[in-house]
């Protein structure tokens, strides 16, 4: 960070320090809630492998924690690689294929979690994470495009807002279902959503 170049401007005085709110042109907000919608369910998906891969390993019958982590280092080694490979291609190709392949990581993942296989777990953690790193990147390529200059970081926030409530509710919901009903049940809930809801989105990035 310390041999980034700075690429903005600090202005002179430094203007006084007040919270900012979320600002999004009127214009702009159907495209704004698609991106942040796509956001939310990426980090969702995230969420499932960074905090609930312990309690679906056990019900694998696997209690390694380098196991644990090696999902979860799967899950966003493939994000930041894809992110980086994919870099070239447009931002609506970034949204369509990424969500397109993050419902058929929630397919592998669920078969995994049903059949208790380990190396296909892994194999829909790889997938799920560069599907979710690719779409994450054209929501925030999205989001850019949209916001005007002066307010860059107020509209960013909006989208950050929605992925961190991805991160936390419905990880959380998954959390508490999963002490009620057979893990394999609960993921089969909850990747079926993510998918239908990923398709959904993708359908709409097509559309426009």
């Amino acid at each position: 960070m310390v041999l980034a170049p700075e690429t903005v401007e600090r202005p002179e005085p430094r203007p006084r320090y007040r919270p900012q709110r979320v600002s999004v042109p009127d214009r702009a907000r159907p495209a704004f809630f698609a991106a942040a919608g796509a956001a939310l369910l990426i980090f969702a998906v995230f969420g499932l492998f960074t905090s609930l891969t312990p309690v679906v390993l056990k019900d694998l019958h696997v209690a390694s924690p380098t196991v644990t982590g090696l999902a979860a280092f799967l899950v966003f080694g493939s994000a930041a690689l894809a992110q980086i490979l994919l870099a070239r291609l447009s931002t609506r190709t970034h949204l369509i294929a990424g969500l397109g392949f993050l419902a058929v990581g929630m397919a592998v993942l669920t078969t995994a979690v049903w059949t208790a296989d380990l190396p296909l777990f892994l194999v829909g953690g790889v997938v799920s994470g560069a599907a979710a790193g690719t779409a994450f990147k054209g929501s925030v390529s999205t989001v850019l495009s949209l916001a005007v200059p002066e307010r860059r970081g107020e509209t960013l926030t909006g989208l950050f807002l929605a992925a961190y409530l991805g991160l936390s509710v419905p990880v959380l919901g998954l959390g508490l279902a999963a002490q009620t009903v057979p893990v394999r049940d609960a993921v089969l809930v909850f990747a079926g959503l993510v998918a239908v809801l990923a398709v959904l989105l993708a359908r709409r990035f097509a559309r426009r």
